[in-house]
């Protein structure tokens, strides 16, 4: 049986820990700082296998040589692009398939260039490790990338099984989701789920994962198909949008600025 745990670092970040609760080996996914990565593996007593990297930015990988150094065990690296670690990395790229933790585990790798051209995400049927490219309510800035890359990136996570559970790389959800309603107040099932994560939080709760299915119902830069969605960027840009990718760069370009 497989259990993912949250574990918070700076002010934001998670990084998140998969478990085989059978034999206690664990991987984990962006660690950008060790020590608190650390503190969980030593409390459970567990075995790491495996760091799973999405991209290079420092709150998703600084973290790395610590854990290595402490693990006593060969710890396996993949990314998409090579890391300046003392370990050996093994390069990802789309399509790749990665059995971990006695097969226990199975995660294909997407390429989703966008926020960073190297970005990937982790992906299986119940899961997406989804890193800056999708958060809850909102998607990665971009960066390197550009705004089509990011659209085209977001569509293909769009259409995966809509019960994969997000989860994301940082704890954007509440300012997300006041985005999101600026683009629609009239959205019944965001007005629910503002509700729903305030309570999570003041319970100090993570707002992570949620269902690709919900997303789809709140997340506007999943829903640039949708009516209501375009008609408020056309509202506020004063001109008539056609194409959904045009929907997509407005609102990207309007929460920069949010």
């Amino acid at each position: 049986m497989l259990e993912v745990i949250s574990i918070p670092t700076f002010n934001d970040n998670y990084v998140w820990l998969i478990k085989n609760t059978e034999n206690n080996h664990c991987c984990i996914v962006d660690p950008g700082q060790a020590d608190p990565v650390l503190q969980v593996i030593e409390q459970q007593n567990l075995i790491l296998d495996a760091i799973l990297i999405t991209h290079h930015h420092f709150d998703h990988v600084d973290g790395i040589s610590d854990i290595i150094s402490a693990c006593i065990n060969p710890v396996q690296i993949y990314s998409s692009i090579a890391l300046d670690v003392d370990a050996p990395v093994t390069l990802v790229t789309e399509k790749t398939q990665l059995n971990l933790l006695d097969n226990s585990l199975i995660l294909t790798v997407m390429a989703t260039p966008g926020h960073k051209r190297e970005h990937v995400v982790y992906y299986n049927q119940t899961m997406l490790f989804s890193g800056d490219t999708l958060f809850s309510g909102g998607c990665g800035r971009i960066l390197d990338g550009s705004a089509t890359e990011l659209f085209s990136s977001l569509q293909r996570i769009k259409a995966l099984d809509e019960n994969t559970l997000v989860y994301p790389a940082h704890e954007y959800t509440q300012a997300n989701l006041m985005f999101c309603y600026a683009v629609e107040p009239q959205n019944n099932a965001l007005k629910q789920h503002i509700e729903h994560t305030a309570k999570l939080r003041q319970r100090g709760l993570p707002t992570v994962p949620n269902s690709l299915k919900n997303e789809k119902e709140i997340n506007v830069f999943l829903r640039t198909n949708t009516a209501t969605v375009s008609m408020a960027m056309e509202h506020k840009l004063l001109e008539i949008i056609t194409s959904e990718l045009a929907v997509f760069t407005a609102l990207r370009a309007w929460k920069d600025h949010f």
